[in-house]
């Protein structure tokens, strides 16, 4: 079986190129999916970039299609099939290859060997690399594209940076004096949505009016990063009563870790699920030492993680706002602006 896919090629000046490829024949376990919608994600700039690994190199392959968020339909099953039949819709999940507890060492459509993503208009990917969307949820798919990724990671590393919180802080209440920071994010706006639910004070650190009034819709508290760090400090000691971040989310890297060590409260948590500007930190080691501060790091989730993550939304409504709604045809186009920053949103969808 053909379909048609965007594939990013070897030497071929980060662009992607249309072209109609053939489908594997379909295992026992697996599953022949239609992409429905996709969501742009952060590994897609990673793979353009060749940074922090050359995919190319990694996979040992000439042609890799990208794509691992998304909306898809079941159209056939493997003979072993059970957790999803023909005519479900379904999130992907790209926990491609786990360790013995279940948290992935290699990510569908990135860095699993010879596995295929959401660029593609069909493609087959093992039954446990989709969730099914429950008929019932009452959010459209085009938050569930959102969702599949990015709340997902967003649920993993909550859960650990809470509980991890949790261990020096098991006397403390969370009241009004107990607040959770991020800087401007889609996983780290997800997860903020998480810490209110949860009983903290959130604030989102962006420079996005956009997405500052979004935050705020949410009871979020907002701070200006054009005002410059030493801004971002005084504000966090002044919300804070001097006493900084109970949790810090930070998602990007080098160019802000600074700023959020100094804005960390003794026996707090510093969490992070991605490394947006740069993968090597210098950290003091008795400086964390001595405030107790715990470092959590996670990637993605593992199979029940990712379902608990789906049942919590629905009965919660957590879930993103999608504002706008691209096409597909233009998919070079988009991944080109999205990769300068052009696109504001934090959640890019392209339907299919």
């Amino acid at each position: 079986m053909q379909t048609e896919a965007w594939v990013l090629q070897k030497n071929k000046n980060q662009k992607l190129q249309k072209k109609r490829i053939n489908l594997k024949s379909l295992k026992e376990n697996e599953v022949l999916l239609s992409t429905k919608y996709l969501c742009l994600e952060g590994n897609y700039t990673h793979a353009l970039e060749g940074k922090p690994q050359d995919l190319f190199k990694f996979r040992n392959e000439d042609e890799i299609i990208l794509g691992n968020s998304g909306v898809v339909m079941v159209e056939k099953c493997g003979s072993q099939v059970t957790s999803v039949s023909p005519g479900d819709v379904c999130i992907l999940f790209c926990n491609g290859v786990s360790d013995d507890l279940g948290y992935p060492k290699y990510i569908t459509a990135y860095d699993k060997v010879n596995s295929m993503g959401t660029f593609s208009k069909k493609l087959v990917l093992n039954e446990k690399e989709v969730l099914k969307i429950p008929k019932n949820s009452k959010f459209s798919l085009k938050q569930w594209a959102a969702f599949s990724l990015k709340f997902i990671t967003a649920w993993s590393n909550w859960q650990v940076a809470y509980k991890a919180w949790k261990i020096q802080n098991e006397n403390s209440e969370i009241s009004d004096n107990k607040y959770v920071f991020s800087w401007g994010g889609g996983v780290g706006l997800a997860e903020l949505k998480l810490a209110k639910l949860y009983g903290f004070n959130a604030c989102l650190i962006t420079s996005s009016p956009k997405v500052s009034a979004e935050a705020e819709k949410h009871n979020i508290q907002t701070i200006n990063r054009l005002n410059g760090n030493q801004h971002i400090v005084n504000q966090i000691n002044k919300l804070t009563n001097e006493k900084g971040a109970n949790i810090f989310i930070d998602n990007i890297g080098v160019s802000t870790l600074k700023t959020t060590l100094k804005c960390m409260s003794r026996e707090g948590v510093l969490t992070t699920s991605g490394w947006k500007s740069g993968g090597l930190l210098p950290i003091s080691r008795p400086y964390a030492c001595q405030n107790r501060h715990l470092h959590v790091y996670t990637h993605y989730a593992t199979y029940e993680e990712g379902k608990n993550a789906m049942k919590f939304a629905i009965e919660n409504s957590w879930m993103p706002e999608i504002h706008n709604v691209l096409c597909w045809e233009e998919l070079p186009e988009i991944l080109l602006k999205y990769n300068s920053g052009e696109l504001k949103d934090y959640y890019t969808v392209v339907k299919v």
